[in-house]
């Protein structure tokens, strides 16, 4: 009876000192995640409401970076910095001192933000399903813009018409890692819950016989949902052996 106690406690320490030695043992060899990630998205806007009514679907990026408040990463500060694009409009127009010489007016209708606020994180396994809430400063804004008819630089530009407005953000999504890599491929979506701002879509601009242009601006609450995908990466830091 003794020797079988004394058997049951030998392998039981045998397993205990392979689990402590298999935690030590980095996935990441000799660097791990430090605090700090970064990520890039392609994205999809998709207005809601009066909004939607008013512009199309829009299309554009997002930067994000975030910073871990807790060592294994389940809550996190968060940062965006993104913009889409939702009109644009190209005329092929005669250079106004010689016919010789053509050249396109170019109008972009462009949202940009830029969010501070929070993320909430499973950070381990290979599902990692995370929520968030942020407040972000939103610029809208139209611009015209005169380059050569061979899609060279643009040479001469103007802001038709811009807003500041600002939007509360809810989202979630999940992260699913490359492997033992530090990073991960990105699935999310975004609720863009938008305050009232003044803004132009295709068409909204005029041009008259004499050279004057009218603008119709739009004014509504600006509501979106933003569809994200793309990459994660977790800086990495030296283990120190």
């Amino acid at each position: 009876m003794q020797s079988k106690a004394v058997l049951v406690l030998s392998t039981a320490f045998i397993f205990a000192s392979v689990s402590v030695v298999d935690a030590q043992v980095s996935p990441y060899g000799d660097q791990v995640p430090s605090r700090f990630s970064f990520g890039a998205d392609l994205t999809i806007s998709q207005p809601k409401g009066e909004f939607a009514s008013n512009v199309p679907n829009g299309y554009g990026f997002d930067l994000t970076g975030m910073f871990r408040l807790d060592p294994q990463g389940y809550f996190n500060l968060r940062a965006d910095l993104g913009g889409v694009r939702y009109g644009h409009e190209r005329q092929r127009i005669g250079f106004p001192i010689s016919g010789r010489i053509a050249v396109d007016l170019n109008t972009d209708n462009q949202i940009g933000f830029g969010a501070l606020g929070a993320q909430l994180q499973i950070p381990d396994g290979w599902f990692r399903p995370y929520a968030n809430a942020s407040i972000a400063a939103t610029y809208f804004w139209t611009e015209s813009s005169i380059s050569g008819a061979d899609n060279s630089e643009s040479v001469l530009s103007t802001t038709n018409l811009d807003d500041w407005s600002h939007a509360w953000i809810f989202g979630g999504g999940v992260m699913i890692p490359f492997g033992r890599s530090t990073g991960a491929l990105n699935l999310g979506a975004r609720y863009h819950y938008g305050a009232t701002a003044t803004y132009l879509k295709e068409g909204d601009i005029t041009d008259n016989p004499d050279g004057t242009i009218n603008l119709n601006p739009r004014n509504s609450k600006t509501d979106l949902v933003l569809w994200q995908l793309g990459v994660s990466f977790a800086i990495p830091r030296s283990t120190g052996h």
